[in-house]
């Protein structure tokens, strides 16, 4: 049996920092289904998923979810049933009015693919064109700040790398171990005095034009020939 990666035990040591930190087992909801894409490419929806899976092992009320989202309630209990339908979020245990029962994010994290269906894939390059445009909201409302005002809450940037699918996933586990020290360091994700609501947003593509590399093939063990013409005759 081979034995683990560093970049896998390091995985798999992020997942149970999360689960300590969320005090839920971590779990990845995937969406590959095309009606649900679409379902979360909604703007509202896409308020609801940051606040919830951010903050996974808490539970919000409708009521809070629309304070937090600045949606009406009544708004926002119908995005909630629609994102429960395709199983992204679900209602948490209730400690007082059923009425008004709370909801969390049915995982710890969100992982979405459109794979090869055809119309999975034109629901996920919408949701892709949401979050830019988003961004690029965001970006013209930070603009409109005095300058002095921006130094701080802000950053943008950009850079190519020629990486190998190990290495970029290496650099992946790093900004995932970037935002778990944030948050393990004692940072209330909440409303507070002298917060502001922020969204980090990050892509790692490949250049348009490239192919996809030829996979390197697996070095041989100590007991294994490296090629079935190696393999000794058999009587």
């Amino acid at each position: 049996m081979a034995e683990d990666t560093d970049d896998q035990r390091e995985a798999a040591g992020l997942a149970a920092r999360w689960e300590l930190l969320s005090g839920r087992p971590d779990r990845t909801v995937h969406i590959t289904d095309a009606q649900a894409i679409r379902a979360i490419a909604h703007e509202a929806r896409q308020r609801v998923i940051d606040v919830l899976f951010t903050d996974s092992g808490r539970a919000f009320t409708a009521t809070e979810l629309a304070e937090l989202t600045e949606l009406t309630p009544s708004a926002m209990s119908y995005h909630l049933r629609a994102l429960e339908r395709w199983g992204v979020v679900e209602r948490a245990e209730s400690t007082g009015d059923a009425r008004n029962r709370p909801w969390r994010a049915a995982g710890t994290r969100l992982e979405v693919r459109g794979g090869a269906d055809p119309s999975a894939r034109a629901a996920q390059s919408a949701l892709f064109e949401l979050a830019v445009d988003q961004y690029r909201e965001r970006y013209d409302w930070y603009r409109s700040w005095p300058a002095e005002r921006r130094h701080g809450f802000v950053g943008t940037g950009q850079a190519e790398f020629w990486l190998t699918e190990e290495e970029a996933a290496r650099f992946l586990l790093a900004l995932e171990r970037a935002e778990l020290e944030l948050m393990e360091s004692g940072v209330e994700n909440r409303p507070g005095p002298g917060k502001i609501r922020t969204r980090w947003f990050f892509s790692l593509l490949p250049v348009a034009g490239e192919r996809p590399p030829e996979r390197a093939e697996r070095p041989a063990g100590p007991e294994e020939p490296a090629s079935g013409h190696d393999k000794e005759p058999t009587a």
